[in-house]
């Protein structure tokens, strides 16, 4: 991820033709098989040469690479209580950047789901099956990311338990498996009045965005009132 960043801010800068020679990328090719004939190019399209590059990770290596090389954070499973433990990662990863980088410098835009309903427990259960296909089923059984995340925000049982319902093809048991607190938090669902209240932690946490993923113009409507 470090070469392909660095790469890709060559090409926006158009300083020069782009060659790197990193530890897993090499542009151009130069290893087993290379052919000796490819050539450092200039991207013929003049974009920004600052634009923001943003990257998308949850492990505690890569959120701190994130935080070292990038301008912006997609956090993998973020809910607000998770700020605590996240903050150290990134503030180690400004410290490696070496450049006085802080939380001034750099964006972090969260997602949740907005659903303004009388039914919450409704609501949460329709975010059910895709929780069970990407915890239960995404990945390697003893690498995924979407588990590990889980567990990380103390659903270890639950997603032991999920994990092996899916695997088993006993999906419908998987998706039963996975708990309303697990969704509640990373959503705002609710009646008005439950929105509201629960957007404050959202707020006051520490990101700098929030992307919602609603199919109500009523629920974005709300939102934009709620951050005025």
């Amino acid at each position: 991820m470090r070469d392909y960043v660095t790469i890709m801010r060559k090409v926006f800068e158009r300083k020069e033709p782009v060659a790197h020679a990193g530890r897993e990328i090499s542009l151009p090719y130069t290893g087993p098989g290379a052919l000796g004939v490819g050539k450092p190019l200039m991207a013929i399209l003049h974009m920004n040469p600052r634009l923001p590059i943003w990257l998308g990770t949850g492990t505690e290596a890569n959120v701190k690479l994130t935080a070292e090389i990038a301008d912006g954070w997609l956090p993998l499973g973020f809910v607000p209580r998770l700020m605590p433990m996240l903050r150290p990662w990134l503030e180690e990863g400004f410290r490696r950047a070496g450049t006085g980088k802080s939380f001034a410098d750099f964006e972090i835009q969260a997602r949740a789901e907005v659903n303004i309903t009388d039914d919450v427990r409704g609501a949460l259960a329709r975010m059910k099956p895709r929780v069970a296909l990407y915890v239960g089923g995404m990945g390697h059984r003893d690498k995924n990311f979407h588990k590990e995340m889980m567990i990380r925000r103390g659903f270890a049982d639950a997603a032991q338990r999920i994990q092996e319902l899916f695997l088993a093809r006993r999906k419908d048991e998987a998706v039963a498996a996975v708990p309303d607190e697990f969704c509640d938090e990373m959503s705002l669902v609710g009646p008005v009045a439950r929105i509201r209240e629960r957007y404050r932690a959202w707020a006051e946490c520490g990101i700098t965005g929030l992307t919602i993923v609603t199919e109500q113009p009523e629920a974005m409507e709300l939102m934009a009132k709620l951050v005025r």
